[in-house]
Parts: C-alpha cells; structure tokens; sequence
C-alpha cells in the first residue's frame, strides 16, 4: 500500500490512483471483518437471513401484511429479502465507514493520500457483500416459481445509485466524527429508526398514504424501489409505480449528498491530520 500511496499525484493518473487505492482498502477491510469468526464470509449472508425469519414471523403470523392490498408483495420471502439485502449493504457499510479516519490515525498523520478512500474502502468491501448475496434470492425464484422480468438487467443501476448515496454519507460522517466523536454513537442511534422509515418490510404505498411526499426525505425509499422493480417478478410499472420518481429522487440525493461531501472533505482535508 505505501508504494501507491507515495506516488505523486498527477492529473492523468488521480482517478487510477484513487481507485486502487479503494480496492486495496477494501481487501483490507473484508479479510480483516471475517478472519476471527468462525464461519468467516458467511456471516455476510447469515445476518440478513437472520432478520427476514424474524420479520417472517411476525408479519406473517404475528400481525400479517395484507396481501390482498398489496399484491406486489408476494412472494413475501422475496419481497423482504429483495429489500433487505440493500439495506444490510447501507448500515453495516455507513456504519463501519464513520470511524474510517479515527481507525487509522497514523496512516493519516504519516502518509499523504487522498483521504476520501479510506470510508470509501470500507464501503466497498461492503458492496462485494451485497453483491455476494444477490444471488441468493435464485432458490427463492425457483420455489416459487416466479422469475425477474428484463429489468432485471437494470439492476446496476440501483446498485451505484445506492453506493454513491452511501459513500458520500460515510465520507460526511467520518469528517465530522474527526471533531465529534460522538457522530459514530449517532449514527448508530439513528440506524433502527431509519430502518422502519425505509419501506423494506412493508410496500412504500403503505407509508405514502400517511406520510406523503415525506417520505421521500429518505434517501434509501427510491433505491429500494428500484432495487424491487429489478428483483421481483409482479412490481408495478413505471406509471403505477412511480419509478420514475424513485429514479430522479435518488439521482437527486446522489447528487445532492456527493456535492456536500466533496464540500466537507475539501473544507477540512488540510486540518484532518491536526484533529487526529
């Protein structure tokens, strides 16, 4: 790593250097997560799989979802796993990205680099788990006997909307968690009531009706959406399902939450060392 840190910085080579440099990080970072577990890699895909029995459970037998209502819902093992997937991705990676700096203080001190991949390394090592677990939803297909329609071959989309968003938080909350420490105990505070604002248990239609256009305040509502229009076999269309407002809200928060980042990055890159 210190062979591509230390090589000066050029025009031409800026976006290679980074890019290497965010893989490597995000070697690093998978292999260190899973080394000292015993079943290594597959708590990658156990912990997701932990949630969607007890959200089976109790939205199936406890307090069921009405399914007449929501049609697109089913299968409901489908319809959860094709959200939970993405949203395990989002909180472990935004969560794990927040410390990034405070975690390597001495690279920061010692070594100049841009500092934007050390959250974006970590972020990375998470999508190759999402893109892992993806995969899993084929048994579901087969036992069901429902099948993705063609746009499942949009599914990158989602995937890199959904990565800037959370890639440009993480690169805002590790800046800030620099100067207060406390961001990193807020964010965690602030995972559980995000997660029961993403509609990742429940269709979107169920929030809109009572929370409106505020539920678009949620930068993962339209990458979830998007990311059900590819997976699942009956989602509605463009018009009924209002994925062209999903599309243009995430673009947006991409957009919008990158531009912030960049800003925060820039305002503090060259007191960061001093901070740690």
């Amino acid at each position: 790593m210190s062979s591509i840190i230390e090589q000066p910085p050029t025009s031409r080579a800026s976006l290679q250097r980074r890019c290497e440099l965010v893989a490597l990080l995000a070697r690093k970072e998978w292999h260190i997560r899973y080394r000292s577990a015993k079943l290594g890699y597959l708590w990658a895909v156990l912990q997701p799989l932990m949630l969607m029995c007890v959200l089976l459970v109790i939205f199936g037998f406890v307090v069921p979802l009405d399914r007449g209502r929501y049609p697109e819902t089913s299968p409901y093992p489908l319809f959860l796993l094709s959200g939970l997937f993405p949203w395990h991705f989002a909180s472990v990676a935004f969560s794990s990205a927040t410390p990034s700096f405070l975690n390597s203080q001495k690279l920061v001190r010692l070594a100049s680099f841009p500092r934007e991949v050390l959250p974006l390394g970590v972020v990375a090592a998470h999508l190759v788990n999402l893109l892992l677990t993806l995969p899993l939803l084929i048994p579901l297909y087969l036992w069901y006997q429902k099948f993705p329609s063609l746009w499942i071959l949009a599914l990158p989309v989602p995937i890199i909307l959904q990565s800037i968003i959370i890639g440009a938080l993480s690169l805002i909350t590790a800046v800030t968690c620099v100067k207060f420490t406390d961001t990193f105990f807020l964010v965690q505070a602030l995972l559980l009531p995000w997660f029961y604002a993403t509609p990742i248990f429940y269709p979107r239609k169920a929030a809109a009706a009572q929370l409106g256009k505020w539920i678009w305040l949620n930068p993962m509502t339209g990458v979830t959406e998007l990311y059900r229009k590819c997976l699942m076999p009956d989602w509605p269309n463009w018009k009924h399902g209002d994925l062209t407002t999903c599309l243009i809200v995430s673009v947006l928060w991409a957009l919008l939450l990158s531009g912030i980042a960049g800003a925060l990055l820039k305002r503090a890159e060259p007191t960061l060392a001093d901070w740690l």
